[in-house]
């Protein structure tokens, strides 16, 4: 064989191979977090409580919309020495309740027990069997109670404790990214969910504040992603912005 080209099919060899090192190296990237392999990091603090302000803004950046979250989580001891996280959230629209949802997970899984909510005069619980989700509730066309249960298919968190959720993950470098499930109570079914950390940046608050960041995107489909900063001293989330309708849609920590 010639010289060249036995040097050029070296060459190929070697680009084929640094090829797929570099494609195993990617899909080594992904770590996968759910309530069964016990990958969050709770040794960060799973007591206290925060309020948002959650608006939107227009493509002038007018706001349009506004109301207020309370969030808070806890832990409650049980009767048998276990024990049980305890997230609850209000939304106040126009000083007024506009929604309640209480959900009970277990710990150190974080698999949900149960998730009660009220919206709009409707009201809604989820028990949860594992990965059966049994949902009472009044149907929002008819009015009359019903009862159903959907096989939710994945070891998957609640999805409104998200901002709760996404500081908890073991992420400690730019470029990690994770697939979480996330089933949204009631849906026919959990999704996975990838989050790509970004970086490290520093976020400038109210009054000249700056604090130092991580930069977490959460994709929700193809066309759907929100990002969030999450505070590097106290692994809270402090700001969330996602494009919506010719605009976005932010949550910021109040206090």
């Amino acid at each position: 064989m010639p010289i060249q080209n036995f040097t050029n099919m070296m060459k190929h060899i070697h680009l084929l191979a640094l090829l797929l090192i570099l494609f195993h190296y990617s899909q080594a990237q992904v770590d996968t977090i759910t309530t069964e392999n016990l990958k969050l990091k709770l040794t960060l603090p799973l007591g206290f409580r925060h309020t948002y302000v959650v608006y939107t803004t227009d493509s002038l950046a007018h706001t349009i919309a506004a109301d207020l979250w309370d969030r808070e989580i806890k832990t409650v001891k049980q009767n048998n020495g276990t024990h049980h996280l305890q997230f609850t959230w209000k939304g106040y629209l126009k000083d007024s309740l506009a929604l309640e949802a209480q959900a009970t997970c277990e710990l150190p899984s974080m698999q949900p027990i149960e998730y009660v909510s009220w919206q709009k005069g409707l009201g809604r619980r989820v028990r949860y069997d594992h990965r059966i989700a049994t949902v009472d509730g009044k149907s929002r066309k008819s009015r009359r109670d019903t009862t159903y249960q959907i096989n939710v298919g994945l070891p998957a968190f609640v999805f409104p404790m998200d901002l709760e959720i996404l500081p908890l993950l073991p992420f400690n470098q730019a470029g990690q990214e994770f697939a979480i499930p996330f089933y949204k109570p009631g849906s026919p079914k959990a999704s996975y969910y990838k989050c790509v950390v970004m970086g490290q940046e520093v976020l400038f608050l109210a009054q000249g504040i700056a604090a130092s960041c991580w930069k977490l995107k959460l994709i929700y489909s193809e066309k759907s992603y929100a990002f969030f900063w999450i505070s590097d001293l106290s692994r809270e989330v402090l700001k969330m912005q996602q494009p919506a309708r010719n605009g976005y849609r932010f949550k910021v920590k109040l206090y």
